[in-house]
């Protein structure tokens, strides 16, 4: 309605204008400004509503609708602090300013607004208030402050809600909560949530166990975002009682409790308690092993914790624990914790070695004890504990099981025994890096003669020489002592199989001092590991060691192994092999000369293939790789050496064999980019080992290029069955010139092969491109680089051979300029340069085309003459 009025007074005013011929009074003069609308209460930073307005008018209050200077508004009584904040200056109409825009941002009881303007007395409105928007924020407007651990924090805390100037909102009532920020880990006590009064919440009962330094809050409220209150610690209370902070664990016996254990001075809810400083003492809470608490075992705490880095315990046992006392403080009782053995330091028997027969097991077991050097039984000792003879008066040997591992710290040795009689024996036992303990003295009693051995063995001999020195074979008793009172007949033979060997001479004699002896023995067949066996009745057999028989020298050449039946250009196989044997017929395992093999018939006149000189080793020459290529029958092979005569080894055959690889019939030669390859066509052949044509091979020939310097593709049939053992690739062609192309023909299961190197060169020539195109150049100046033009055949390639006239000209002419320069130039090897052509007009967009006779030409890339 006030700015209808306004309006209204306008249109009086212009009507009174038109109405000159009324007489009327001159309108009257503006001497001072009022509100006409008064500001009204407001919630902050929201617009004052209804508009303000204020009007100019004469000394009696009548508006002065001919007025239109400046009015400016401004805060007159200011309760809250606030800004006046929207269009404060503003020109009248009609005599009447309009201040549509205005806002307080802080809130306040009692507000005046004051008007001025030029030359007129001002005006003060009449009072109002501005109130808080809603609550978008949360602050401490009391922060936590450095509290004893467990006790509440004071002053309380207290948590403000404000609207989005900052203005406290004591509308607000709903719940606010706070919660512990960092450090994480800690417990919030107290109540959490309160109900805000009057738009605080306050929280009288917070209270946190855990001390720490650089504890928040964090306050939350329904439609809010969190907010962290400033950091503050919390202190521990008064040292009420101890508590181990490390424990002591399970460790060896004397070695000190690792890691350190330590003892912390605690307040009354288990917070450190730094400023404690007095002595802490520990000892034995239970001592189940009866052992020794070493070490220091009083300490001063630093910073309110004792650290004894040096207790050990003596003794082992399981659930030892401790007790740690301060005065004035609750004592603390440790973890239980186990004390193992240390280290083994020393052997100990057992169970000692008893008097006991020759070569008889000792009885019962012989058995040695692991000890620590605080004596407990280190049951956790499972070295390798060995057994040797101390005192030996018979000269014996100690057999069984040595060395034997302990478990749980003891090593039992169930089968030893000595093998001569004594008075007197004594065993030591070791073990590494502990001390050794010798037994008590112990005796071994004779046994009586059951077994023969030989006491001079066979020796290596030459077949059919004696055997030197005679042989010998003594009686002895289960240990191995010597009966001389033995006279009974000995009887030696073959051990193994002699492989048609015969032992010739004596082979039974009469012991005499209980000794037989054969003193003309021989043998007439070579072999490396001869052996005999000695029997007498009622004795158990003896066996003499091993013993070679050696051949003599070589008198003749024989085939081992004979050549077999074999496909061309195949290894023989089984191997062939020649030996060179002595008179008797034995390997002569002592040759080593050079043995020769060559054709003995060749029905083909072709010469052996392969190694055909074989150094003998051992007698014997191995021919591995000897092989024949052409296909025939009735071959033989002959075989030489120096001094000896040849020998002829039995007929064979070479069979063609299958095909095992590919062998080119007509190779690729030079062709022209394009055009077929080859004149006569590339053929391939499937061929044995030895090169013969297989004509049963009709498998599938593939062909690809190998080797591609100029990049091209392969064209044609490149898959060809063999026919009668041939494949002919009559279309084959390459599209890209190139030198040094190469084939590669496969077929499943061969070998494939690849061709020797051929070129492709370029066809004839089919159209022109730039391939070096114009650039931006300023008119008049010659393009560079120069302008390239180059011939290319049907399939890109550069045409070399192409020596024709090159004309360049304007395509698109930009700027209608005038192409100057040499225009046209002969290709060298299929290249025209034009190296000084330029245009006279700058222009965006220039092209030029290149043409050559019949070929099709071509149109470079845009360019600009600046």
């Amino acid at each position: 309605m006030a700015r209808y009025s306004v309006l209204a007074l306008a249109a009086a005013a212009s009507l009174a204008a038109c109405r000159r011929d009324i007489a009327a009074p001159p309108p009257p003069a503006a001497t001072q400004l009022l509100f006409t609308v008064e500001p009204a209460s407001a919630i902050a930073g929201h617009l004052l509503d209804p508009v303000v307005r204020v009007r100019a008018a004469d000394a009696q209050g009548n508006v002065a609708p001919g007025f239109t200077g400046n009015v400016t508004v401004a805060l007159g009584t200011n309760p809250g602090g606030s800004t006046l904040d929207g269009t404060t200056t503003v020109a009248a109409v009609a005599g009447v300013a309009s201040f549509d825009d205005l806002t307080l941002n802080r809130t306040g009881t009692g507000y005046t607004l004051t008007a001025a303007a030029p030359g007129l007395a001002g005006a003060t409105s009449t009072s109002f208030a501005i109130g808080p928007g809603p609550a978008t924020q949360l602050v401490f407007s009391v922060q936590p402050g450095t509290t004893v651990a467990d006790h509440q924090i004071a002053p309380a805390v207290k948590v403000r809600a404000l609207d989005a100037f900052g203005n406290l909102v004591t509308g607000f009532a709903r719940s606010i909560a706070v919660a512990l920020g960092d450090p994480g880990g800690a417990t919030l006590g107290g109540t959490s949530a309160v109900a805000a009064v009057g738009g605080v919440a306050t929280f009288f009962d917070l209270s946190i166990k855990q001390a720490g330094a650089g504890y928040t809050l964090v306050a939350t409220a329904s439609g809010m975002g969190p907010v962290s209150s400033a950091a503050f610690d919390v202190t521990p209370g008064p040292a009420t009682r101890l508590g181990f902070t490390v424990q002591p664990t399970t460790t060896v016996a004397g070695q000190a409790l690792t890691p350190a254990v330590r003892v912390t001075a605690l307040d009354a809810v288990g917070n450190p308690v730094p400023g404690f400083t007095d002595t802490v003492t520990i000892a034995f809470g239970n001592n189940p092993g009866g052992g020794t608490l070493r070490g220091t075992t009083s300490a001063v705490t630093v910073n309110g914790v004792a650290s004894f880095a040096d207790l050990a315990v003596t003794k082992t046992g399981t659930s030892y624990w401790l007790k740690a006392t301060a005065p004035g403080l609750g004592a603390a009782t440790s973890g239980t914790f186990t004390i193992t053995a240390a280290v083994a330091t020393q052997l100990v028997f057992g169970v000692q070695p008893t008097t006991t027969a020759a070569g008889h097991q000792i009885a019962p077991a012989v058995k040695i004890r692991a000890f620590d050097a605080f004596g407990n039984f280190a049951t956790g000792f499972t070295g390798n504990v060995s057994v040797a003879l101390g005192s030996n008066p018979g000269g014996g040997t100690l057999s069984g099981t040595i060395p034997v591992a302990a478990v749980g710290g003891v090593a039992t040795f169930f089968d030893l025994s000595i093998n001569r009689t004594g008075v007197g024996y004594t065993l030591t036992a070791s073990a590494a890096g502990v001390s050794a303990p010798t037994s008590a003295a112990f005796d071994i009693t004779p046994g009586t003669a059951t077994q023969l051995t030989f006491i001079a063995q066979p020796t290596t001999t030459v077949a059919g020489r004696l055997i030197t020195p005679a042989l010998q074979v003594i009686a002895r008793d289960p240990t191995g002592n010597p009966v001389p009172g033995f006279t009974g007949t000995v009887t030696v033979a073959f051990g193994g199989d002699p492989g048609g060997a015969t032992l010739s001479g004596t082979t039974s004699v009469a012991a005499v001092n209980g000794v037989a002896s054969f003193g003309d023995l021989s043998i007439n067949k070579t072999g490396p590991s001869y052996w005999l066996t000695a029997t007498a009745t009622g004795l158990s057999r003896a066996a003499s060691s091993n013993f070679p028989i050696l051949p003599g020298a070589a008198t003749q050449l024989v085939f081992g192994v004979q050549p077999t039946t074999i496909t061309g250009g195949t290894i023989f196989s089984p191997t062939v092999k020649v030996r060179a044997l002595d008179a008797l017929g034995n390997l002569a395992t002592d040759f080593t000369g050079d043995v020769h093999m060559a054709l003995g018939v060749s029905p083909t006149g072709q010469d052996l293939q392969g190694t055909t000189t074989v150094t003998a080793v051992n007698g014997v020459a191995n021919f591995l790789l000897l092989s024949v290529n052409a296909a025939a029958f009735g071959y033989t092979l002959a075989a030489s050496t120096a001094a000896l005569p040849e020998a002829t080894s039995v007929p064979f055959d070479v069979l063609i064999g299958p095909a095992s690889h590919l062998d080119f019939q007509v190779r690729p030669k030079n062709e022209i980019a394009g055009t077929p390859i080859g004149d006569p066509y590339v053929q391939l052949r499937g061929e044995d080992a030895g090169g013969n044509l297989d004509t049963t091979f009709t498998g599938v020939v593939t062909v690809g290029i190998a080797a591609n310097p100029g990049g091209g593709t392969l064209s044609g049939t490149i898959a060809v069955a063999a026919v009668g053992g041939l494949a002919k690739f009559s279309d084959l062609s390459i599209d890209k010139a190139g030198t040094g192309y190469t084939l590669t023909f496969a077929a499943s299961g061969l070998l494939s092969v690849t061709s020797l190197e051929f070129n492709i060169t370029s066809a004839a020539a089919t159209r022109v491109v730039f391939t070096i195109q114009p650039t931006s150049t300023v008119a008049g100046a010659t393009i560079t680089p120069p302008v390239r033009v180059t011939a290319l055949d049907a399939f890109g390639n550069v045409a070399t051979r192409f020596t024709g006239n090159v004309t360049v000209a304007i395509g698109t002419n930009a700027g209608g300029g005038v192409l100057g320069g040499t225009v046209t130039g002969a290709a060298v090897a299929g290249v025209a340069t034009l190296s000084d052509l330029s245009i006279t007009a700058p222009g965006a967009g220039y092209t030029l085309t290149a043409a050559a006779g019949v070929l099709t030409g071509a149109t470079s890339a845009p360019f600009t003459i600046n």
